[in-house]
This record gives C-alpha cells, structure tokens and sequence, in this order.
C-alpha cells in the first residue's frame, strides 16, 4: 500500500512538474517522473485486488478495474481537447493534481497493508540498471526499424546491445542472491501461458484502432468526430465484456473466455485484413464490436490466471511482468504497422499518420489503393499473431489439469493412509 501511496503521490507531482514547466526539458523530465508513479499504479492495483479479494469475486473485479482504466482513459481523451481549448495546454497536467492529492489522502486513509513479506527484501540495482538498460536498447532498435532504410545499421545494433544485455541480465539473476527477477517463476505453466498469450493479444491488438481510425479518417473522408462516434461501438462492447468476462472466469473459469476471446479478437483482425475500398461501413463497425467482444472477454480472465498462478510473495513482480508484456506488445504493434504504412508511403508520412497528424494532407499524396493494401496487411499480420496465442492458453488448461489430478491423487492417499491408520 505505501508504494501505491507512493505512486499517486509522484503521479500527482509530476502533473503539477509538468503544467508549470518552462521549458520542454523540464517537461520531459517531468513526464519521466509521471511515468514512474504511473507503472507503480498500474503494476500495483492489480497486486492490492488480488491480495483482498477471494478468486471467486476477482475475475469480476478485474473487469470493473478494466473498466475504470478504460473510462478514465476515454474521459481524458474527450475533456482534453476541451480543455485546450478554453485554457491552454497546461491545464491537462493542471486540472487533475487537485483529483490527484484527494485520491492520495484518501488511499492513506482506507487503504491498509494485508500482504507482510516473509523476510526482509532487498533491491537488486544491477539487476535494475541491466534490465533497464535492455529496455531501451530493444525500443530505440525497434524505433529505429521502422526506418530501415536510413537506420538499418544502428538498428541492428541496437538489439544486438539489448541481446547481449538480456543475457547478462539473466546471468546475473541467475547467480546473485537479490533477484528483481525469481527465473523460477516462469516454470509455472499457467503463468508463462497467460504472458505469452498477453503478449502476443497485445501485439496483435495494439495499433488496431490507430488502423481503423486512418481507414475511416483518410480513405473514407469521415471527420475527426464522427470516426470518434464510431469506434464507441468497440468501446462499448469491450467494457461490457471485460465484466462478462470476468464473472465467467469466476464461475466457470479462465480458460473458456481467455480461448474465445483470442479467438474472436483474431477472427475480427481477419476481417479488417479484407478491407477495399468497397468495404462497407458496417464490415468495420462489426469487427470493431467483435473486437472489443473479443479483448473484453481475454483480458480480465487472463490478468485472473496470471495473478492467482503465483504465491502472494510473487504477485509484485507477476504484476510488474505483466504489465511490462502488455506495453512491449504494443510497441511491437505500432512497429508492424508503420513497416506496412511504409510500402504505401513514406517513413515520415507514416509516422504522422500513426500519431493522426495532419492526415487530410497526407491523405491527398497517397494512392487509396496502396494505403488500403498497406492497412489490410497490417490487419493479416496482427491477425496471425492474436491467433498464434491461442496454443498458449490451450497449454494452461493442460497444466491446470495436471495439477488438479496431483492434487486429487493426493488427496487420495492421505485418506487412504487416515483409514488404515484408523483400522490399525
């Protein structure tokens, strides 16, 4: 809980750092301080429902947390542009750091520590600085393939670098004796599957939306609201579904939803991948809803099975994994789909498609038929690999029951050995 404490407070900061900046090197520094307090919320929040609730609620829980992201995420989007208007960039950063210190005050009243360590910790700086360092060399390497053509060799490079530092990264978890990573808790079947799975739903799923908005707003000439208007369908059904989702998992559990789910998220990127220019507005907006159906009726579930795959000890770092896939997948995603906007059009023009910059002029440079062609690749691409994820999840049902029949086996034999105890 102090941590999440912590979170919010260096969150709310970092608003207030950035609002007032003069500069835009004190704008990104404040951003990084943002980012920081961010990945405690998001690693964290997830950890403190799965430590208070029983696993027959948390797959519903984890929907409605889903949802709260998800609203909150819709709601600033919508307001920020209001806000800009009537007062000025600033006051993004500005309007919530009151919201911000109401919320810390409040955790620091209600929220208590129910999870005690059974031994003191420690943190593993190397292990920090090395797996850091990975990091950012994988993502400026996979920046940097996007422009092949004038970054090919420092891009190679580049993720040489983060191989090499993965592998000392693993060296020296595998030998120190304060891990910020236990190697061991990847052996766990039900847990491996579900990152693999997350990782691969994200990949798949990450610049869908940026594509269909491109669609919409380039090649079918709708404004900017009315594409807005029209991916609401995804929205709805996806935060329906995350509710569903979860209480079916609850009820029934993971391994059904998180299925379907993959299978209807990849079924949905099919069906943009046949996009022309005689598509139909109704073609999307289906497979949007069959999307949204899709990733609703995956994520919870799945964030269910990793968490509760773990001892209480391990939930921090499972959490922190998870949201580390989640976020590499979809850096993954926008790469695959500026390398397919690249065959229609140039790096640069790419890039500002992707970030929906000035796309009405970029629009009139670019064939239609080659920028839909590039636009349905990128769905067949990201459809391939939402799919491949479907074996992992398949593997946790397979280890599931493995451990369900060791445990009934047993079970079995401490009764047997209590009755002949008994006998005798």
């Amino acid at each position: 809980m102090r941590l999440f404490n912590a979170g919010l407070l260096i969150f709310t900061l970092g608003g207030l750092a950035s609002g007032l900046a003069l500069s835009p090197q004190m704008l990104i520094a404040s951003r990084i301080l943002q980012g920081v307090g961010s990945a405690f919320l998001m690693t964290l929040s997830v950890t403190i429902l799965t430590d208070n609730l029983p696993r027959s609620v948390l797959g519903t829980w984890l929907g409605v947390n889903q949802i709260a992201w998800r609203v909150g995420a819709l709601l600033g989007l919508t307001l920020s542009g209001i806000i800009i208007d009537m007062l000025g960039w600033r006051w993004i950063y500005l309007f919530y750091v009151p919201m911000g210190f109401a919320a810390f005050i409040w955790s620091m009243r209600t929220l208590r520590e129910t999870y005690k360590p059974p031994q003191k910790t420690c943190l593993d700086i190397p292990g920090f600085l090395l797996f850091t360092s990975f990091l950012f060399s994988m993502a400026m390497g996979l920046t940097m393939m996007m422009n092949a053509a004038q970054w090919l060799s420092e891009a190679i490079l580049s993720m040489i670098l983060a191989t090499i530092l993965f592998a000392l990264f693993i060296a020296h978890e595998r030998r120190g004796r304060c891990r910020a990573l236990d190697l061991s808790i990847f052996r766990n079947l039900q847990f491996t599957g579900g990152i693999i799975a997350q990782l691969l739903y994200s990949m798949g799923f990450g610049a869908s939306l940026t594509l269909i908005v491109i669609f919409l707003e380039v090649l079918e000439n709708y404004s900017a609201s009315l594409t807005g208007l029209l991916i609401t369908p995804f929205e709805l059904s996806f935060l329906v579904f995350g509710v569903v989702g979860g209480r079916i998992s609850d009820k029934k559990g993971f391994e059904m939803p998180t299925t379907t789910g993959l299978l209807l998220a990849g079924a949905s990127l099919l069906m943009l991948s046949k996009i022309s220019a005689a598509t139909s507005l109704a073609h999307v907006i289906t497979a949007t809803i069959i999307l949204g159906i899709g990733g609703g009726l995956f994520i919870s579930p799945n964030t269910s099975s990793i968490m509760t795959s773990v001892p209480p000890e391990r939930r921090g770092v499972a959490s922190a994994i998870r949201t580390l896939s989640f976020n590499i997948g979809f850096l993954i995603s926008l790469n695959i789909a500026v390398i397919s906007l690249v065959q229609a059009t140039s790096y640069e023009a790419a890039t500002q498609l992707i970030i929906m910059e000035r796309t009405a002029n970029i629009g009139e440079n670019i064939a239609a038929s080659n920028l839909t062609n590039a636009i349905a690749e990128a769905f067949q691409t990201q459809a391939t690999i939402m799919l491949a994820g479907i074996p992992f999840s398949v593997m946790r049902m397979i280890s599931q029951k493995r451990s369900k029949s060791v445990r009934k086996y047993k079970n079995t034999n401490k009764q047997a050995d209590k009755s002949n105890n008994d006998e005798f």
